[in-house]
């Protein structure tokens, strides 16, 4: 019998020999949002897809938003941080 393994290293590996990592790399940024904002901004906002660099987000009105646009360099910086990828180059408020 084998040994158990833990998933995140066996969904690594399935994305790897289908050739989706670097697709799910940029998608790192929507998939680990509330870990890259806090809880607070993750309850305003919702990441809808990456396209051509862009971070497409959703934000439930028009304060936060502002607040979000003044905050957009330290956002990227922490999504490059966290991701440790470059690939979100912009990030869109709607």
């Amino acid at each position: 019998m084998k040994r158990p393994q833990v998933i995140s290293n066996v969904l690594s590996k399935m994305l790897k020999d289908l050739g989706l990592e670097e697709t799910a790399k940029r998608y790192e940024a929507v998939t680990r949002w509330e870990e890259i904002v806090g809880p607070k901004l993750a309850a305003v906002t919702i990441p809808e897809r990456v396209s051509h660099g862009t971070l497409v987000v959703k934000v439930t009105s028009s304060v936060w938003k502002y607040e979000l646009t003044m905050r957009k360099q330290e956002i990227l910086q922490k999504i490059h941080q966290v991701t440790g990828s470059l690939d979100v180059k912009d990030i869109q408020w709607k």
